[in-house]
Formats: structure tokens, C-alpha cells, sequence
């Protein structure tokens, strides 16, 4: 075959030549037979490509010559054309500690010199001719079964993509997500990648957006703000600009909070991105006793510092009103900045953090007496006047020489701020009474969030929870109004002892 100047300026050598070649059995229309012309090389690429696919191996992209007037030679070659190249042998110091030289990712050699290529050539009026094309293979085909593992093969479309940000808001990962697209397209060979496919893509990605991670986070914020302006927000960074603190509440949020804000829970024990950021919701009961966030934040550390940015950025959006009562952890920088910020707020201790520390603080065997744990529990929640208390306790810790416990010591002198006995006269008093709300929501959010999130990952997911906590509120409010002519409807018949519509 006549091979031009230009061919050879590619200054490429053919691979090697074997004794043993396999070619391709297929329908002759199917081939790129030299002389084949195409009106753009995109149309001669997708011809070959589905080739390819329709004999069983994949196709690269390989070298191009370009002139004044663009691309005038284009090659495409098998996966399995040339060798892989031997690493040249490096002289390093012995001082040098080889955990400290940069790793690098182990691949498969998947190179057997196979000599398989099509060279495509522009001709007049832009259109690209085929001027070689080798089709003998030093390596055996793919089977028909097997065609949907070729690299050519297999791609992350744009159903993929979205199919993957809709699981992940639900925090389903990659391995889950391809399980669940199997099932929705009706089997592996339909989905059109692999497992390692989706994972790599969502590696990718978030490769993608680590360096731009806070910007893009902030960024989202400025955007709903823009959009609406109840949607409130505020940050700081350090002095090196990074990220320090960031808050934020939407327009429901603060309409939550103008509403349901008497009492407030506020919470740091979450672990829910890669950067160890503290995640800080704050939290309300609303009229079906549910949880409902008025806000949640972002903060660098949990200093007193900290923490009166917050609370101070707290008030800010809502409106300036403290709330009555505010329930937290024991953390005295927490508390410093409360007894600061919302004076004239109740502060208490969260019940559901002191207790899950009881079975560490008194040690194995008594976490395990079953009559321990009901004295030690009818103690704290039944005892109905301060002296009771004090009185059970005593007996209680005598019972069980718990004398020398430090950490009951610490809690019981500071037990008017977590014991219901020494807060019966409190407003909303009863709402205090149970524990279920700190532990429900750190439930709640778990189902949602995780520890190796980044920023934007970890929005995409709590606008989800948010979503789902909303649409549970609204499930019982029509639960409720569905009951009330129910209700009356009983009241009636208790009255007249028949049935009465209105």
C-alpha cells in the first residue's frame, strides 16, 4: 500500500509482526475499507469505533498530524497496541525514606503489541478518507457475552450521572447505586459500565472539587440568597482565608423558629465531613412533637470564640429573640458562651449525652445489673421534689459503693442543670422530660450524612434530610386534619347517640 510523507512525519514505527493473527469475522458493510470516505472524521470515528464493538476489542485514540488547515491525519489503534514502557532505573540517595516517595497506582499490563490500526486522511472539501487499515489482531477477541467489559464499550452517560447525584442525596453510595441501576434496567449487560466505572467517576469528581470545596459551598448560599432573601446566612474565614465558620437558614427555618423557637436543642457530637469540621444544628420540636431545624452551621472548633460567632450569628437571623430554654452538651466553652450571648435563656444539660456515658463511667459489670440500672434510672426521672432525689441517690450510690466515682460526683453537683426535679416550675418543662429528641436527630442526620463528605456532598445531602424532615411534617399535618371531622363525628354520637352532619 502507498503510504504518503505525511504518514511517515508521524515518525511512528509499526509494532511487531506475529505468526499468528486474528481476524475478524463480520458482515463486510461493517468494515473501514481503504478508500472508504466519510464527511467528517467525527461520522469515519463512530463508524470504526462500531466496529470495533461489533468484532470484540476497543480502540484508543493514537497519534495526529496537524497542518494550517487543521487535523489531516488521524490514527486510531487497538488497546492492546505496543508495550508497555519499562521503568527507567533511578539512582536515589539510601537517606532517603521510601514512605516518603510519591505512590503510584497499580495497573494492569493490558499491552500485547497488537498491530491493529485505521489511519484516517483529509481529502478535498474537508472530508476524511480511510487510507490503511490493518484488522489482524495478536490477541483473541472478545466473546459476545464479554463485549459489555470492552473499554470502548462502557461509559458514564448522562443517566448514569444523575441517576448517581439522586442516590447520593440519599446517601447511597457508588457499589449500592450500581446495584440498584442493575434492577431498574434489567440486568449487568444493559447498564452499559461497570461498578469500577461508577466509583472511579465519583473519585473523579471529587478530585474535581477539593481545592474549590468552600468556595463552591459559600457560593451555593449567595445564590439562595439572591434568590430569596429569607434565605439567611453568614461566614467567616481565618487568616489564611480558609473557611472558619459558616451558618445558615432558609426562609422555613426562621418561620420554624418564630413559631416553635421557646425551646432549643443545639448539638456538636456530629462527625459529618473529611476536614473535621463541627457540624452544629440547632433544633426545635414543633406542634406533632417532631424535630425541625431553625439553622445548623459549620465550625473550626469548638472554642468559646467559636461559639459566641454562632450564637450571636443565630440571633442575627432570628429576628434578635432568645429562646426560653436551651438544651446542650456539657462543654464549658459552650456553656461560657451561652451564659454570654443568651442571657436570660434557661440553660440545661441534655439528658441523652449524660446517660449515654453512664454505662463507660461506671464500668461493665454494673452496666449489666439489671436492678442498677432501674434504681439509678427511677432516680433521676421519678423522683418528684429536690429532696427526693438527693435522698435516692444517696441510697443508690451507697448500694453500690459508688462513692469514690469521680464522674458522678461532677454530675451530681451539677444536677439542677439536667435533673427534672429541679426544673418542674420551667415552662415547657415536659418537653425536657425525655431524651428522645437529641438522640432521634442524631439518628436522623445519620441516615443522611457521613464523616468522609466533602462540603458540597454534604449539601446535597442535608437539603435531602431537610426535604425529608419537611415532608414528614407535612404527612402529619394531613394525618391531622384528616382525624378532626373523625373526632367530631365521635363527639356527636357520644352526645346524641346518633350520627350528625354539619
Amino acid at each position: 500500500m502507498d503510504v504518503s510523507d505525511d504518514e511517515a512525519d508521524l515518525g511512528r514505527n509499526d509494532t511487531m509482526n506475529t505468526s499468528e493473527e486474528w481476524i475478524p469475522m463480520c458482515d463486510e458493510e461493517l468494515k473501514p475499507v481503504v478508500g472508504k470516505v466519510f464527511d467528517t472524521l467525527e461520522e469515519g470515528e463512530s463508524f470504526y469505533k462500531r466496529y470495533t464493538l461489533t468484532v470484540g476489542f476497543s480502540v484508543h485514540n493514537s497519534s495526529q498530524v496537524k497542518d494550517k488547515y487543521g487535523l489531516k491525519w488521524r490514527y486510531f489503534v487497538c488497546s492492546k497496541e505496543g508495550f508497555k514502557a519499562q521503568k527507567k532505573d533511578v539512582v536515589t540517595d539510601l537517606l532517603i525514606d521510601e514512605k516518603n516517595l510519591p505512590k503510584s497506582r497499580r495497573s494492569k499490563i493490558t499491552r500485547e503489541g497488537c498491530s491493529t490500526k485505521v489511519a484516517f486522511k483529509r481529502i478535498e472539501d474537508g472530508k476524511y478518507e480511510v487510507k490503511r487499515f490493518d484488522e489482524g489482531h495478536t490477541h483473541a477477541l472478545a466473546t459476545p457475552r464479554k463485549k459489555q467489559f470492552l473499554r470502548s464499550a462502557r461509559s458514564v452517560n448522562s443517566v448514569h450521572k444523575n441517576l448517581l447525584f439522586c442516590y447520593n442525596r440519599a446517601n447511597v453510595g457508588p457499589s449500592k447505586s450500581y446495584q440498584l441501576l442493575k434492577e431498574q434496567v434489567g440486568g449487568y449487560d444493559n447498564i452499559g459500565c461497570t461498578k469500577r466505572d461508577l466509583q472511579n467517576y465519583c473519585r473523579d469528581l471529587k478530585e474535581l472539587v477539593k481545592d474549590s470545596d468552600a468556595h463552591m459551598f459559600v457560593d451555593n448560599f449567595r445564590r439562595k440568597h439572591d434568590m430569596n432573601h429569607s434565605f439567611y446566612y453568614d461566614y467567616a474565614v481565618d487568616d489564611e482565608g480558609k473557611l472558619k465558620y459558616v451558618f445558615w437558614a432558609d426562609g422555613l427555618c426562621r418561620k420554624n423558629y418564630s413559631l416553635f423557637g421557646d425551646v432549643v436543642s443545639f448539638d456538636t457530637t456530629y462527625s459529618t465531613n473529611k476536614y473535621c469540621m463541627i457540624f452544629a444544628p440547632f433544633t426545635g420540636v414543633n406542634h406533632h412533637r417532631h424535630n425541625i431545624t431553625f439553622g445548623a452551621a459549620f465550625l473550626k472548633d469548638e472554642k468559646m470564640e467559636s461559639f459566641v460567632w454562632l450564637f450571636e450569628t443565630f440571633l442575627k437571623a432570628m429576628g434578635g429573640h432568645k429562646p426560653i430554654v436551651i438544651i446542650t452538651d456539657q462543654d464549658p466553652a459552650m456553656k461560657v458562651a451561652m451564659d454570654k450571648v443568651f442571657t436570660g435563656s434557661s440553660h440545661r444539660f441534655c439528658m441523652w449525652h449524660i446517660l449515654k456515658k453512664l454505662s463507660e463511667k461506671v464500668g461493665a459489670s454494673l452496666n449489666d445489673d439489671a436492678d442498677f440500672n432501674r434504681r439509678f434510672k427511677s432516680c433521676v426521672w421519678n423522683s418528684e421534689s429536690p429532696e427526693e432525689f438527693e435522698l435516692r441517690w444517696e441510697k443508690v450510690i451507697s448500694a453500690y459503693n459508688l462513692e469514690g466515682n469521680g464522674w458522678l460526683s461532677q454530675m451530681y453537683d451539677i444536677r439542677s442543670m439536667w435533673i427534672p426535679a429541679y426544673f418542674r416550675d420551667l415552662f415547657l418543662a415536659g418537653i425536657l422530660r425525655t431524651t428522645s429528641r437529641s438522640e432521634s436527630e442524631n439518628s436522623f442526620f445519620g441516615n443522611f450524612l457521613s464523616k468522609n463528605l466533602s462540603l458540597v456532598e454534604f449539601w446535597m445531602r442535608f437539603d435531602s434530610a431537610m426535604e425529608s424532615q419537611r415532608h414528614k411534617e407535612l404527612l402529619a399535618d394531613h394525618d391531622t386534619l384528616n382525624a378532626v371531622p373523625e373526632l367530631k363525628l365521635h363527639r356527636d354520637i357520644e352526645k346524641h347517640g346518633r350520627k350528625v352532619y354539619t
